[in-house]
């Protein structure tokens, strides 16, 4: 009989023990499964809407619908200079939601040194909602940051 115990025991923590190692956080089992990020919309950075282009914005979406804005600038920003890019999402409860590189999930402003930035990601199966991507550079001359550059991406799914 104490053989049955310690057996059985031992089965129940072997059992406890392959639930918990099995167990993922939800939002790592979802990454791992999304893939196929690809670039659905794209606008070039300019300033006073006139060529070279300084960056790209991008509107992004994986295969788990999820979306995202991007911006890459050409080259690592400067001191005093940082850009920003914002998701703007149309439709569903949400509707005229704006998020930054800087809201929670993001990985904050391009700034000093860097080039790129994203939003946090936003998941939307619904046909209805759409999204645009908002690419803004700023620059500190020493009075505050001004924004010197904007582009937007087309509204789309």
């Amino acid at each position: 009989m104490k053989t049955l115990s310690i057996l059985l025991s031992t089965a129940g923590l072997a059992g406890v023990g392959a639930i918990a190692l099995s167990a993922l956080p939800a939002e790592a089992a979802t990454a791992a499964s999304c893939s196929g990020a690809r670039s659905i919309a794209s606008a070039p950075m300019l300033r006073n809407h006139q060529p070279p282009s300084w960056g790209t914005v991008r509107l992004v979406r994986d295969s788990c619908y999820q979306y995202w804005a991007e911006i890459t600038m050409a080259s690592p920003l400067v001191a005093n200079a940082k850009a920003n890019a914002f998701l703007v999402q149309y439709g569903g409860g949400n509707n005229g939601r704006v998020l930054s590189c800087d809201s929670s999930g993001g990985n904050g402003s391009v700034i000093q040194g860097q080039r790129t930035c994203r939003t946090p990601k936003v998941k939307a199966t619904a046909g209805s909602i759409t999204f645009a991507a908002i690419g803004r550079e700023y620059h500190n001359y020493g009075g505050g940051y001004e924004e010197i550059s904007e582009n937007v991406t087309k509204r789309t799914r």
